[in-house]
């Protein structure tokens, strides 16, 4: 005799997805460890003003926050980019001890969410399988590993979602493509959510939308653009 039919059915979903998963994903990765790389890729070029107490200053201070986040895959970009000699020490810790502000470490959480996962698209609903995903993403982004967190959260987009959902990735896409000074990532993305934002974005979402677009411009050298934007905020 087969199971009962109520033991086959997924759980109702609750329609939107956890309030804290969403500050997390729309904060993350740490803009501050974003300027310190930027201070330090200008300090490699010929027209660099910054002393070298300035340089000693920005390279300590990142580092100190690339441990203190455990981001082991941007430590091996940086330190690949600059020529330092990796700190295999260091690099072991980032890797295999969890982070203060988490109970376990990475791949211990990578492997929580593979089986909240697993458990949500064969009990759970719709909603439950993208906060598995957009969990992915948050670890991602937390450690600065850019491939995966976007091959996170494009997973993420095949799913079922809503416009609001659609929205909050988006603007995550952008933060992280202007994270790594991606313009051209940047560029696609406020396109894509601009879309979106004028199908039914709420003001809060339209407004990071046009932060993130005159942070865009700024980069983009186009001052002119970025200042009338920002006035409109």
């Amino acid at each position: 005799m087969g199971a009962p039919e109520e033991a086959t059915k997924k759980k109702p979903t609750s329609g939107h997805i956890s309030e804290q998963l969403e500050e997390d994903i729309s904060t993350f990765p740490h803009m501050e460890v974003s300027h310190l790389y930027f201070l330090l890729q200008v300090a490699t070029t010929s027209h660099a003003a910054l002393a070298d107490a300035e340089v000693a200053a920005a390279k300590t201070k990142l580092l100190g926050l690339i441990a203190e986040h455990h981001m082991a895959p941007f430590y091996e970009r940086v330190a690949a980019e600059f020529h330092w000699p990796v700190d295999t020490a260091l690099l072991a810790t980032m890797k295999y001890f969890h982070p203060p502000q988490q109970t376990q470490h990475n791949e211990d959480e990578l492997t929580k969410l593979d089986a909240q996962l697993a458990d949500a698209e064969a009990n759970l609903g719709d909603i439950e399988v993208l906060e598995a995903h957009l969990g992915r993403a948050r670890l991602y982004s937390l450690i600065g590993d850019k491939d995966k967190v976007l091959e996170a959260f494009h997973t993420a987009l095949a799913k079922p979602t809503s416009v609001n959902q659609k929205i909050i990735i988006q603007l995550h896409i952008i933060r992280v493509g202007l994270f790594f000074s991606d313009l051209p990532l940047v560029e696609t993305h406020i396109k894509k959510a601009r879309v979106l934002i004028d199908e039914g974005g709420d003001w809060d979402r339209r407004n990071r939308l046009k932060v993130y677009e005159g942070c865009y411009l700024l980069m983009a050298r186009d001052f002119k653009k970025a200042s009338s934007l920002f006035q409109v905020l």
